[in-house]
């Protein structure tokens, strides 16, 4: 099986470790569509708290508190790369949802309308990703798996270089992130998020017709999770600087 990924959680080393055996029962779609859901329900209503906690906390949230909650996803993240189970894909769609409230809230305080014109972006991307891949329309080649681990790599270089420059110059992020040229990165960050979706459908399948392990659902369940938070923060950003 040919299971190269852009997806962090969709590795090489990290799926090695799903053998086939015999005696274990084998991955399912109902079973990864299930686990997906639970993951949602989660995620969403974890949203609504970190939402709620806004008011509480005044009309702008420290750093310190989405820093740490984001440090805090990020190694329950990492650690569910290498150990998908119930209880850390429990415990990273908590903390993601948790953070997106907090964001999204603040979002929808500056652009009104912005967050439920996003979430129902996400949903039709989704969708319209799931129908391409489900009707042939779109194969996932080698190749467009190599094309879609450059154009990763190369976001999340961007990202970390963005992050530099909001630290030692917050000035200069302002232009990357409106007008145009905002617009143009934006879009293209959506575009490739929304392309990893390919993969992690795919994995699914092929997870399937090679008989993984039933342990293998929490991992495309997280897979899955990791993708469609990128992708609503992503079309979140594009919005933002649209309206910007």
């Amino acid at each position: 099986m040919d299971s190269k990924s852009s997806n962090p959680a969709f590795s090489q080393k990290a799926i090695s470790r799903f053998s086939v055996n015999e005696v274990d029962s084998k991955m399912t779609v109902g079973g990864s569509v299930a686990k997906t859901a639970y993951s949602l329900v989660l995620l969403v209503t974890a949203a609504f708290y970190g939402w709620s906690l806004l008011p509480r906390l005044g009309d702008t949230v420290s750093l310190w508190w989405i820093g740490g909650i984001a440090l805090a996803a990020m190694v329950t993240g990492f650690v569910a790369v290498f150990r998908s189970n119930i209880f850390t894909v429990t415990g990273y769609a908590i903390l993601e949802g948790v953070l997106i409230g907090l964001i999204s809230r603040q979002f929808e305080a500056a652009y009104d309308g912005i967050v439920l014109q996003a979430v129902l972006l996400t949903f039709s991307t989704t969708i319209g990703m799931l129908a391409l891949f489900s009707s042939g329309l779109v194969t996932v080649t080698k190749k467009l798996r190599s094309v879609i681990l450059i154009a990763t790599v190369g976001v999340l270089l961007y990202l970390v270089f963005e992050l530099l420059v909001v630290l030692f110059n917050p000035g200069f992020a302002t232009v990357l992130s409106t007008g145009p040229l905002g617009i143009a990165i934006a879009a293209v960050i959506t575009l490739i998020a929304a392309l990893n979706l390919l993969l992690d459908f795919d994995f699914i399948s092929r997870g399937v017709k090679d008989g993984f392990p039933k342990k293998a659902e929490w991992y495309a369940a997280f897979g899955l999770l990791v993708t469609l938070v990128w992708l609503y923060l992503s079309i979140l950003r594009l919005l933002a600087a649209s309206r910007r």
